[in-house]
Formats: C-alpha cells, sequence, structure tokens
C-alpha cells in the first residue's frame, strides 16, 4: 500500500465527512449559521474556565479502535521508500541548529559497522597511490565517529531531500486529540541519533521535550574536547555529561542504548577517563543491547589522576574499542601513517608514535601537567 494512501485512509477514517472546502464569500457570522453541528462532538472545558481541545468522540477512529491498534496504524505511516537501502531503517539524526531543530535520514551502510572501514580504504590509497588520502583523513578526524561519516557529508553538500521526507508534521496537525499519540509513535518507533554533544544536552537537559522518556532506540556519538572530560579526572562533581547521564535515567523504556566516546583536541592520542565517565551509565537501565564505544586501549603514558582504562570493570554494558590510528595529519596538505611502538620497564609500559617515512619524535599531550 502506498504510504499517501495510508495517510489518506486514516485521515478519512478519523473524518468520515470530510470535503473540500472554498473560502465563502459571505460573511463570517453568515458561515458560522451554516456550519453542520454534531451533536456527539464534545468540547473539554478546562479548569480556569478556558476553551481546551475535542475529544473527537464521534470520530470511529478514536471511538472504535483501541490505543494500541491506533499506534499499529501510525507504524504503517512512517513506513518510507528509502527504509530498505540503509542500515538503520528508521535512524533520524537530530540537530540544533541556527535556532531550530532539524532531523535527517541516517544513510549509514551495513559496512559502517566495522570500525576499522576507514583506515581500511586508507590503506588501499596508500599502498595503490590511488585516491584522495586527505579526503579520508578528514572522515577519519571527524567528530561524527567513524560510523556515521556518509551523514556528515550529506549536511555539507547538496542532498537528495526526498531521502530525509518523512509523515510527521501532517500526522501531527491532524487534530489535537491525535497528536499527542502521534509523536509518542515517533519517539517509540525511530532510532534517535545525536552527533554532537550541544544538540543532545538541549534535547535532554536545557529544554527538555516532554515526549523524551518515549525513546525506545538511541544512539549518541561524541568526541569532546579536553575540558568536558576534566570533571572526572579531578572528581568535580558539576559536569554537563553528567547531567545528560542523569537525565537519560528519566527514560522509561530504554530498548537499546548505544553510547560512543571520544576526544578531538589530542591529535591521534585518544585516552579518556573511562572509569569515571561510565560510572553514571552503569546505573542506566537498558531492556536489550547496551554498547559503549571507546578509544583503543593502548598504554598511553599519562601525567592525570582517575585516567585508567575500563577493562577490568565489571558493567552492564558491552564493550566495544576502536581499532588503533596509524593514520595522521601532523603538518598541512600531508597525511603519514605511523605504528605505535611500545617501550616497557619494569612493570610499567607506555607507548609512542613511530612515523614509518620520516622517524621523529611526536609529542604526547598527555605528558603535559594541565593542573
Amino acid at each position: 500500500m502506498a504510504l499517501g494512501k495510508i495517510h489518506s485512509n486514516v485521515k478519512s477514517f478519523f473524518r468520515s465527512n470530510i470535503q473540500k472546502r472554498r473560502r465563502p464569500s459571505t460573511s463570517s457570522s453568515e458561515c458560522e449559521d451554516q456550519r453542520p453541528k454534531t451533536k456527539l462532538a464534545l468540547t473539554v472545558i478546562a479548569n480556569d474556565g478556558g476553551s481546551g481541545f475535542n475529544q473527537q468522540l464521534a470520530s470511529p477512529f478514536f471511538r472504535d479502535l483501541p490505543i494500541e491498534i491506533r499506534k499499529m496504524i501510525y507504524g504503517l505511516v512512517w513506513l518510507g521508500q528509502w527504509d530498505h537501502k540503509y542500515h538503520s531503517s528508521r535512524g533520524r539524526h537530530l540537530h540544533f541548529r541556527d535556532g531550530h531543530w532539524t532531523n535527517t535520514r541516517c544513510v549509514m551502510y551495513g559496512e559502517d559497522e566495522d570500525l576499522g572501514l576507514i583506515q581500511k580504504n586508507m590503506d588501499s590509497v596508500h599502498s595503490s597511490g590511488k585516491g584522495d588520502l586527505l579526503l579520508w583523513q578528514k572522515r577519519l578526524a571527524s567528530t561524527w565517529g567513524s560510523r556515521h561519516w556518509r551523514c556528515e557529508e550529506r549536511l555539507q553538500h547538496e542532498r537528495k531531500k526526498s531521502v530525509d521526507q518523512t509523515n510527521f508534521m501532517p500526522m501531527m496537525l491532524v487534530c489535537k486529540r491525535m497528536f499527542p499519540e502521534v509523536v509518542e509513535s515517533i519517539f517509540e518507533s525511530h532510532q534517535f541519533l545525536f552527533n554532537d554533544f550541544f544538540s543532545a544536552h538541549r534535547f535532554f537537559v536545557y529544554s527538555p521535550s516532554p515526549y523524551a522518556s518515549h525513546i525506545r532506540h538511541l544512539d549518541l556519538t561524541f568526541s569532546l574536547p579536553f575540558h568536558e572530560y576534566t570533571p572526572f579526572i579531578v572528581d568535580q562533581s558539576k559536569s554537563r555529561v553528567r547531567e545528560l547521564w542523569e537525565a537519560l535515567g528519566n527514560i522509561s523504556c530504554l530498548h537499546d542504548l548505544r553510547v560512543s566516546l571520544d576526544i578531538y583536541d589530542r591529535g591521534p592520542w585518544r585516552k579518556v577517563p573511562e572509569c569515571g565517565i561510565t560510572e553514571q551509565l552503569k546505573d542506566l537501565r537498558v531492556l536489550r543491547d547496551f554498547t559503549v564505544e571507546l578509544p583503543p586501549s593502548l598504554p598511553i603514558k599519562t601525567l592525570l589522576p582517575n585516567m585508567q582504562n575500563l577493562d577490568d570493570e565489571e558493567t552492564a554494558f558491552k564493550v566495544v574499542r576502536r581499532p588503533s590510528l596509524r593514520y595522521w595529519q601532523f603538518c598541512p596538505g600531508e597525511v603519514e601513517r605511523f605504528t605505535w611502538e611500545t617501550h616497557t620497564k619494569g612493570e610499567k609500559s607506555h607507548c609512542y608514535i613511530n612515523l614509518i617515512r620520516e622517524p621523529s619524535f611526536v609529542r604526547n599531550p598527555y605528558m603535559l601537567n594541565f593542573f
């Protein structure tokens, strides 16, 4: 069944006597007298004496169908012609930009679940000499993570807008009685993806949506600056990340949750205070799949406290680690391949970067004392 037909049937079932109306040439008072009056229509009177919305008791859609059937109908309306083409058939990226919210379809493929896919492509370009290594380096360093680089590039370039189209707005505008059911169905039926911390914090903490508790499937990819991790290094209680984790605890029936954590302003040296920043995540109740994606477990030497890895910790979630970086742009316009070498002294080990083309020293930013 075509989507347009589904939406048309739902609307006609809701208003069985709907007719096309033309703007009348008579006065507004005459039009008031000519409007058909339905005896079964009920107007709710608010406690303060104001007029509320019509409960639509004459509509067979609300009168005869239970909420479970109505939600099944809404689920059919959300089916789209592009769903089968992408890995997440109902994945929607949410962004707050230029003062308003936008949502775009997630266009990642199944192969993008391979966290080493970008560097495998860089291996091919490096060995063959064919391809744009700088373009792949840009994707590797993206704050959107290694899985959603296609989604980010769609926002940066001209894209096919029909891929992003939904039936959300037409359904929400049918009537006030249907509005909350439609919004709840949207939140329950789709996977919401946030790839920037600002949008996620605004959605769940700063100006939370009253329907956020209905979210069932959530994917958070955060590549944060160093200062967002400092509260977990020096044991400060106030943290925007902690506020977000606390807000996620208000989601009543979360089925799937994936959290990806990274740091973008330390070059290829990727190390975060894993134990501290995931402490609150252990208290979240996720019914099915709960995954936390972390940087590679490298023995990066640091002068900072509370930087232990999560390897030996018992957690309520599955830990997935990204592969070690082996490409980086250390100088403008040039991408270099490197390896991680490990030096062991006694029981302690630490790693350093060894450039393949021309051996040179690459400073470890974690050896600087920021405090």
